[in-house]
């Protein structure tokens, strides 16, 4: 008599992209999953290493299958908070704000020539998703030579798995 097993991906984290060679790239993952044996569950945490081909259109292939590995120790890095300097006027901040949530609204569904009235050079891809704009959080403002620059995160709900996504911009 056999147990009856079953696994679930409870999350997965990328740690380090590596290139290896004309565009190939090792990509070092974590995996939490969530091992259901009879009445027994676990969560097991596990490690791999993957070797990836990218074309020149940014297809993707695996070149090697997925082989277990360690996790990189935890850097004690810590980056700099953006701060606000005060160089932008209440006016100023709230009509950017103002685009910013319209534009946040409309980029999940545009299409390549429709952000090309928005951001220069493709800068921004289309994403083709039903995500539900909730808000921009913490914009900071500031100037720099005769620009106003903004560093935000935007917060959507994704239509299809109901999670919240988060997505950092500047």
């Amino acid at each position: 008599y056999r147990l009856p097993v079953s696994s679930s991906v409870r999350g997965f984290q990328i740690w380090t992209v590596e290139p290896t060679g004309d565009n190939e790239f090792n990509v070092t993952y974590s995996v939490d999953q969530l091992i259901t044996e009879g009445e027994n569950t676990k969560t097991v945490h596990s490690a791999y290493i993957v070797s990836v081909y990218v074309d020149g259109s940014g297809n993707m292939v695996l070149v090697k299958n997925p082989t277990i590995t360690n996790i990189p120790k935890k850097s004690s890095y810590k980056p700099k908070a953006i701060e606000s300097e005060g160089t932008v006027d209440s006016i100023t901040t709230n009509e950017i704000n103002e685009f910013l949530t319209t534009f946040f609204k409309l980029y999940p569904t545009a299409t390549a020539s429709e952000l090309s009235y928005y951001v220069n050079d493709g800068i921004l891809k289309p994403i083709g998703k039903e995500y539900i704009f909730q808000e921009l959080v913490n914009p900071i403002h500031n100037r720099k030579d005769n620009q106003v620059t903004v560093s935000l995160t935007v917060e959507y709900i994704d239509q299809q798995t109901k999670a919240t996504q988060v997505s950092q911009f500047d």
